[in-house]
């Protein structure tokens, strides 16, 4: 019996393999095809999700009612989110070039909001603008909208950061954001004036204004 379960996978490779000679191309182009929109679509699901709760946080501190204006900031956030998503894929092994990629991510969305909120909001947001940086928000598994505590001396530390295991984010009382990656790069965003310092595991540390 034991014989005849060891060579039952043997059997469905020889199968496969034999599939293969008639219809290579096909079979694996499907395969790809489908695993990736997949992923994508997750990752999609994910953005569309994290910009709803910082564009939600942003209401209530705020006290923004009109609810098109509360959709616009959705849209700016879930732009800024595919942004990020797609600088952290492109930058996996340059910490530098990241940081100052994403920096200029924030600077658009800031200016983006600058275009359609009125002076005061905006000006209110600027004060705060740490408390809306996405890092805050990565936990997409446990994190409902509104569940950030509205206080600006709120922290909040999550075990893992979005594609890698064994990360660390703390966002302090004072609007800074620190993070750790699994590897042991280390990055701070000042909450003041949105300086930016990396400090990698190996290697020398940067800083970005």
């Amino acid at each position: 019996m034991k014989k005849l379960l060891m060579l039952l996978p043997v059997a469905a490779a020889f199968s496969l393999a034999s599939c293969n000679e008639n219809k290579p191309a096909e079979t694996t182009t499907t395969e790809t095809t489908t695993t990736s929109t997949a992923a994508t679509g997750d990752m999609d699901m994910q953005y569309r999700s994290r910009a709803k709760r910082i564009a939600d946080k942003m209401a209530a501190d705020m006290k923004i009612t009109d609810t098109a204006m509360v959709s616009r900031l959705e849209d700016s956030y879930y732009t800024r989110a595919q942004r990020l998503g797609d600088l952290r894929t492109k930058y996996t092994s340059d910490t530098t070039g990241m940081a100052a990629a994403m920096r200029s991510a924030y600077s658009e969305t800031d200016t983006e909001m600058k275009g359609y909120l009125p002076a005061e909001t905006y000006t209110a947001y600027e004060t705060s603008r740490p408390t809306y940086y996405e890092d805050a928000y990565m936990d997409d598994t446990n994190m409902e909208s509104g569940s950030m505590d509205n206080s600006a001396s709120a922290s909040t530390e999550t075990s893992s950061m979005d594609g890698g295991e064994g990360g660390k984010m703390k966002v302090k009382a004072d609007g800074d954001v620190k993070i750790k990656d699994a590897a042991g790069n280390k990055a701070k965003i000042d909450g003041d004036d949105g300086t930016v310092k990396l400090k990698p595991e190996n290697g020398k540390d940067v800083k970005i204004k």
